[in-house]
């Protein structure tokens, strides 16, 4: 006779091995930020230590013996709806991928078009094979997201960017990034600090960081911007000679190598640049992660359609080297 299949790990399992109580460990699993981080550390060694995996189905199922949501139980797929389809979509949904697992989900990647008509066809497709969450990823332009029945689907919008309708979103806090980069040249004794990004990258963000540097320079009442697209290396050696800067902010690896040739010291808005350079780390994988955490209680308790009052998580980082 063939041996038994192992025994499925069960909270309980989890909770014995980190020392915790059962509903510790349900907290933990459903992403609620209400346990010390210690604590949660624990618990998610405990659960890799015993390959436990949640089961979307079966909490669903708890939820409704406990009065939430009514109806069918929930998928145990999510749909990550690539807006740009490009490299920088793709390390989201990475992190998407991870923290979903993490929950019991698989993550499937759907091309999303700009034609509602072929938005509404999706969204049929998805709905029909029971598919109730949806992670919108980033973009670099606003979208409508014109083709959707909300009433059949929880959402999460990955990125900055303020699209419509508006949803619940998670995004790196790049406001606060750009101020923190100023005060980090300033406590380097930078007196005159320049921003240099791309106007198409920085639009990315909303304009955030460049509404972030534009707040922090008010103070020193010395903003300098550099507004060119030809990002040669003598236009970027003329500009910054021109510009009479001794710090940089920028995220271009061109600018942080022309600023370095002059002696001025650089601080970098994310990890592109030289390795030996001051950069605020921020792994976009960290916002798929996020908008999982978000996403997840909303298809647990069948908390579909428009939110009334949309949430926006921002992200911060912190400055290494």
């Amino acid at each position: 006779m063939p041996e038994p299949a192992p025994r499925r790990p069960t909270l309980r399992d989890v909770a014995a091995l980190a020392r915790v109580s059962h509903m510790t460990v349900c907290r933990v699993v459903n992403g609620s930020h209400a346990v010390a981080e210690a604590t949660a550390a624990r618990v998610r060694e405990a659960v890799k230590r015993l390959g436990y995996r949640p089961d979307p189905a079966l909490s669903a199922l708890a939820a409704c013996r406990n009065g939430v949501g009514a109806g069918r139980e929930q998928p145990s797929v999510l749909a990550f709806l690539d807006c740009d389809a490009d490299a920088y979509s793709a390390v989201v949904l990475d992190g998407a991928r991870r923290e979903a697992e993490w929950h019991g989900y698989t993550v499937e990647r759907v091309a999303l078009p700009h034609d509602p008509a072929a938005q509404r066809k999706i969204g049929r497709q998805l709905f029909h094979r029971g598919v109730r969450g949806l992670l919108f990823g980033p973009s670099n332009s606003p979208w409508k997201f014109d083709g959707w029945d909300w009433p059949q689907f929880a959402a999460v919008s990955l990125g900055a960017l303020n699209h419509t309708p508006a949803l619940h979103s998670v995004s790196m806090d790049y406001f606060e990034g750009a101020v923190s980069g100023f005060h980090f040249l300033q406590a380097r004794g930078c007196r005159r600090i320049a921003l240099a990004l791309s106007p198409k990258l920085d639009a990315r963000t909303g304009h955030r960081w460049l509404g972030g540097y534009c707040a922090a320079a008010r103070e020193a009442r010395k903003p300098v911007l550099w507004a060119g697209e030809k990002w040669t290396a003598p236009a970027l050696r003329g500009w910054l000679e021109s510009a009479r800067a001794d710090g940089v902010l920028t995220i271009d690896p061109g600018v942080c190598a022309a600023a370095r040739e002059r002696g001025l010291a650089v601080a970098a808005l994310n990890s592109a640049c030289a390795p030996d350079v001051p950069h605020l780390r921020l792994d976009p994988r960290d916002i798929g992660v996020e908008g999982v955490r978000l996403l997840h209680p909303l298809v647990l308790r069948r908390e579909y359609g428009l939110p009334a009052e949309p949430k926006r998580i921002a992200l911060g980082g912190t400055w290494e080297g």
